[in-house]
Formats: C-alpha cells, sequence, structure tokens
C-alpha cells in the first residue's frame, strides 16, 4: 500500500534544498502536492496560510530562515520572531484546515552545547540551545512545544523530527550564508589555498545525506505523528578538519589548510542517539559521507561553477 497515493500534500519550503527534495520524492508516490515559492505565498500572512492549505491532506513544514554559524550569531532576535511567526500561522492554520496529518522539522539546533553524546531526543530542552544558534534553537523548541499543545488540546496528528546536518546536491553555496559542506566545497573547489577554516578543526559533527533525511521524514509522517521528537541522522562523527581533508582529497586537490582559532567552533561535538529512528520509523540512513560529498563536488563543479 502506498500511503501517500493520491493523496494532498502540501509542502512549506518546498522549493528550497531539502524541500525539492522531498517534493521529487513525494512525485514518485504519485502525490499531489503543492509547494508554493517565497513569492506566492507569504507564510507570515495568516489569511493567506490559511487559504492556501484548504482541501490538503498531509502538511510539511520544513520552510525557515537560517544560515551558517556567522549569521545565526549576528540575528538571533529576527531568526526567533520570523521562525515563530511562520510556526504559530503555520500550525493554526492546519487545526483551522483538519489537516489529516503535520509534520514539524524541527532541528539537532534545540540541544545545548553540553550535551550528552550520542545525543538523545530527552535533552532537547536542556539548558539553553547552543549559544551560536541560540535565536534559531529557541525557534524550533517552540515549534515543538506548538505540536505538543495543540496535540494535546485538539489531538492534531503532529509529528517532530529533529534532522541532524544535512547535506547533498542543490545546497545553497553563497559564503555569507552556507553551511559548512557547501561552504568549504566551495571554497575547495575554487581553488582557495589554503583553504581557511573557522575555528581549531576540532569540533565533530554528524551529517546525513539529504535523500536520507526525505525518506526519513515520510516514514514519520505515515508511521509516527506524534509530538515526540525523533532525531534523524548518522552514527559517522568527523573532525571538521579531518572534513576538510577528505572534501580536498575527493576533489583531487593539493590544497594547505588554515585555522582561524579567532573564529567560533560551534557546539564541540554533535552526534545524535538513533535508537528512536531505527524503533519507530524502522529507519536507517544509506549514504556514506564520503560517497554524498562526492555527489555535492560534482554538483558544484558541473552546475554551480559553470554558472559562475
Amino acid at each position: 500500500m502506498n500511503f501517500y497515493q493520491n493523496k494532498k500534500v502540501f509542502v512549506t519550503g518546498g522549493t528550497g534544498f531539502i524541500g525539492s527534495h522531498l517534493v521529487k520524492a513525494l512525485k514518485k508516490k504519485n502525490a499531489k502536492i503543492t509547494a508554493p515559492l517565497k513569492s506566492e505565498l507569504d507564510l507570515s500572512d495568516s489569511t493567506q496560510l490559511i487559504k492556501a492549505l484548504k482541501n490538503q491532506d498531509y502538511v510539511f513544514h520544513l520552510a525557515a530562515v537560517v544560515g551558517g554559524i556567522q549569521y545565526n550569531q549576528t540575528h538571533p532576535a529576527s531568526l526567533l520572531y520570523q521562525n515563530s511567526l511562520i510556526g504559530l500561522n503555520l500550525i493554526e492554520s492546519c487545526r483551522l484546515n483538519k489537516i489529516k496529518r503535520t509534520l514539524i522539522v524541527s532541528s539537532a539546533c534545540v540541544y545545548p552545547r553540553i550535551c550528552t553524546i550520542p545525543t538523545p531526543e530527552s535533552e532537547g530542552f536542556k539548558d539553553h540551545p547552543e549559544p551560536t544558534n541560540f535565536g534559531y534553537g529557541w525557534s524550533k523548541r517552540f515549534l515543538e512545544l506548538l505540536a505538543q499543545t495543540y496535540h494535546d488540546q485538539y489531538q492534531m496528528k503532529i509529528g517532530v523530527v529533529r534532522p541532524y546536518n544535512v547535506f547533498g546536491p542543490g545546497d545553497d553555496f553563497n559564503p555569507q550564508t552556507s553551511h559548512v559542506i557547501p561552504g568549504l566545497v566551495k571554497k575547495v573547489c575554487d581553488n582557495q589555498d589554503p583553504v581557511i577554516v573557522w575555528g581549531d578543526g576540532s569540533a565533530t559533527r554528524s551529517f546525513i545525506y539529504v535523500t536520507d533525511v526525505v525518506r526519513g521524514m515520510m516514514l514519520a509522517l505515515e508511521k509516527y505523528p506524534k509530538p515526540d521528537p525523533i532525531n534523524l541522522g548518522t552514527t559517522e562523527e568527523i573532525t571538521i578538519k579531518n572534513l576538510v581533508k577528505l572534501i580536498i582529497k575527493l576533489s583531487n586537490k593539493k590544497t594547505k589548510i588554515k585555522l582561524d582559532k579567532s573564529k567560533p567552533n560551534g557546539q564541540p561535538r554533535r552526534n545524535c542517539d538513533t535508537k528512536k529512528q531505527a524503533k519507530f520509523l524502522n529507519f536507517k540512513p544509506q549514504i556514506t559521507l564520503a560517497h554524498g560529498l562526492s555527489e555535492v563536488i560534482k554538483y558544484y563543479q558541473n552546475y554551480v561553477q559553470k554558472k559562475d
């Protein structure tokens, strides 16, 4: 049985990096998808959103305002305000339209700087979010709280997933807003020598390939539409310094690395406990970091560099 067959599915952020991959996957399941552009639908306008969600079956909420460490550090208030406002409008509009199932895409940014590694979902509201993601992290916690209260009061079927660092083709390569992998791929492929890396290189991250995370999201809406957060990630943990080395190797470059220790590392370690994704979703990522990086490098060289 195909859970998504002929279902009307609304995707916020459906034209973005992860959203566009989700739309492709839903099309393969023969879903009837609506994924408006930012210019077509203002998510901060509740009247527009209520009208847009009329007669929809399922909603995936991926839309978010976010950037890399530098952007997140300098825009905590606007990130908290904009993401919270969008989330409020989205969940209330789902309630008013009696949407059958909703999935809220939260983030690993909800976790505090000092947390258990691998990190269990139970630490999502422990202390404050990591300081370099303070406003964004709190906005995601707020979304999770909305999911819980709307489930409790209105019995909405609403799930929550916390993806870890997602990467893949179609990512944002803008130096001002990009995350770590596309930012480093751009530097290496553009022949920056030495490649300047923020921090001392000791911070670790766990990365999940975009097609894997999309599969996890679709399973979450189908199998676990409850406001009980589930991490979506891998157990493959790597230091930022080793990540740069791997990108250089896969790009066939001879580039040197320069660590800018005056810049922040971000969270010292980030890796998730994957027990719940295995138990409730029967989900396990399939794409290794090395294979995924090769695909990102090819995408950048063939589609982004050639445009420039």
